[in-house]
């Protein structure tokens, strides 16, 4: 059984991956991860040492099994990471409305789900502080009318992080996370990609490093509980 686990949703690609790559590498907890579809980076993970579980959370059946497994191998969380996300504009929703109820699925009904169900292994824990951490959007709760369903779906995991933080204060805190540009697509074009970068004060494309930072900040935070952190270079105030 693994103790003091960190588990980190949606692992396999992008912020998931350079996370759980960081605490593999500080060494200081163990990592568990969830991933979608298998490919080179998740074997690399595991190689690492990290325990993966293949979950497709849009079905929901699934997170009951997935439940049922973890907790035969993990007898205590010291954070759970909230990091598997959907991303997709309205016109994807019009071609494929599926897309609007696996986005609410993933962002909220999952996060809910595990939040409650999981309850139990942070408590186990032996940290003077326990965690849970959404990466939501900074753009939530803001009117794009191209990204409605998606940005409608963040806003209500950021609601859901403050009501489990005043659900289960003092013992664990919740936050989120609020990114903005955080890494471009290999597919983004010059224009594309200059324009977005015209939209933060900071006017520049940080990496996954600065999602680390964040998450470091509230994992090590004995006072903060109940705030969405935004990391998007200042474009709130632009």
């Amino acid at each position: 059984m693994l103790q003091e686990a960190i588990l980190i949703t949606g692992a396999g690609q992008r912020i998931g991956l350079f996370l759980a790559k960081q605490f593999l590498e500080q060494g200081e907890y163990p990592v568990v991860f969830t991933y979608r579809t298998r490919h080179a980076a998740v074997s690399e993970l595991e190689s690492l040492g990290a325990l993966g579980f293949q979950v497709d959370f849009t079905q929901p059946e699934t997170v009951s099994t997935f439940l049922n497994e973890l907790k035969e191998k993990v007898g205590s969380l010291r954070a759970l990471i909230h990091n598997a996300s959907i991303w997709a504009n309205d016109a994807m929703v019009d071609e494929n409305p599926d897309l609007y109820t696996a986005m609410f699925q993933l962002h909220v009904e999952v996060p809910y789900r595990l939040n409650i169900a999981l309850r139990p292994l942070l408590e186990a824990s032996k940290s003077p502080m326990k965690d849970i951490i959404c990466l939501s959007d900074s753009s939530a709760g803001q009117a794009y009318g191209d990204y409605s369903a998606y940005l409608a779906s963040k806003a209500a995991l950021q609601s859901l992080s403050r009501s489990f933080a005043q659900k289960y204060a003092p013992v664990i805190k919740v936050n989120d996370i609020a990114p903005g540009l955080i890494i471009f697509n290999e597919h983004d074009s010059e224009a594309y990609k200059q324009q977005r970068l015209q939209r933060s004060l900071l006017g520049i494309e940080p990496g996954a490093q600065v999602i680390w930072q964040a998450v470091q900040y509230l994992l090590n935070s004995a006072y903060t509980t109940g705030v969405s952190l935004p990391v998007d270079g200042g474009r709130k105030i632009l």
